[in-house]
């Protein structure tokens, strides 16, 4: 007959290795992207769960922008252009620029602009402090975290409504 107390230890103790290694493998969501704070709630959702984290940032000289792009386990994972513009906009079809994206409409934003966002990427233009001036942002989301469903644009809105208020600042479009 076994002992059951040995029989509770090796349980407990496989228990405690199991999840010791699952642990180990969860990506590291990083507190900022772009060279801006975002907050984990936003950026989490886009992210897989395991694979090494890293980021490129691409300052554009002849116009103020930039390029960044995040990967996960060696795969491209988001990807967004930013670039201000010191003139008024133009006028924009939206329907037209949701068009590349899935489940893509017109949404509304918590900043001063406009968007067309779907689950799997988004068109943003932020008003500037000054009207003659504004921002545009291309937003691309890939992976296995992309919902393609009528609700899925959701996280990708949440990301974009923490990071484009925090990218405008940054670039003195808004104060």
């Amino acid at each position: 007959m076994t002992n059951p107390r040995r029989k509770v230890a090796a349980l407990l103790c496989g228990a405690v290795m199991a999840s010791t290694a699952g642990c180990s493998t969860h990506s590291t969501v990083p507190a900022d992207f772009c060279k801006v704070p975002v907050s984990r709630a936003a950026l989490s959702p886009l992210i897989p769960d395991n694979g090494s984290v890293k980021q490129t940032y691409t300052a554009l000289e002849a116009q103020q922008g930039s390029a960044c792009a995040l990967s996960a386990g060696g795969h491209r994972v988001l990807y967004v252009d930013i670039t201000r513009w010191d003139r008024a906009p133009d006028s924009a079809d939206w329907k037209a620029s949701a068009a590349p994206y899935k489940y893509a409409a017109e949404r509304a934003v918590s900043f001063p602009g406009r968007a067309a966002i779907g689950s799997n990427g988004a068109v943003v233009r932020a008003t500037c402090t000054s009207r003659t001036a504004y921002m545009s942002f291309g937003v691309d989301f890939f992976g296995d975290r992309v919902e393609n469903t009528p609700t899925g644009y959701k996280k990708l809105q949440r990301f974009v409504n923490d990071f484009v208020p925090r990218e405008t600042k940054k670039f003195h479009c808004t104060d």
